[in-house]
């Protein structure tokens, strides 16, 4: 049987082909770690979020993956217009303060419930929104 180093003296495409293949590689992981973040990342899902509470100011503090949690058992589409449960009142009043941020989750939860409910053959109707 011929040694590999006999192999890629007699065919060296083989050879460039695994160089390339281990390039692309490399490019990808490159790619992935320089890149935006991932919203189901570890990192991302354990962060702090600082909710201000519309109605009373009161603020508090929760981990982003409990707050989409929240968010995601929530029935049909998620209205951005209606917040997160302010655990003193019991009422949807609390926002984060990045609201670019909570528009672009409740934009991608949405998304992914339409997904989701498109699989099955149910069609989700919009939320109203007071915008």
């Amino acid at each position: 049987m011929p040694s590999p180093r006999e192999i890629i003296e007699n065919k060296p495409w083989l050879g460039w082909g695994v160089a390339g293949i281990l390039g692309v590689v490399a490019i990808v992981v490159l790619m992935r770690s320089l890149g935006g973040s991932d919203a189901y990342s570890v990192d991302t899902l354990t962060q702090d979020v600082t909710i201000k509470c519309t109605e009373t100011g009161e603020t508090w503090t929760m981990p982003r993956g409990r707050m989409e949690k929240e968010l995601r058992l929530r029935a049909g589409l998620i209205d951005a217009g209606q917040g997160l449960t302010n655990p003193s009142t019991g009422r949807p009043t609390g926002f984060p303060f990045d609201d670019k941020g909570w528009r672009s989750t409740v934009e991608r939860l949405n998304a992914e419930k339409k997904a989701a409910a498109a699989s099955r053959g149910v069609i989700l109707d919009e939320p109203a929104s007071d915008d």
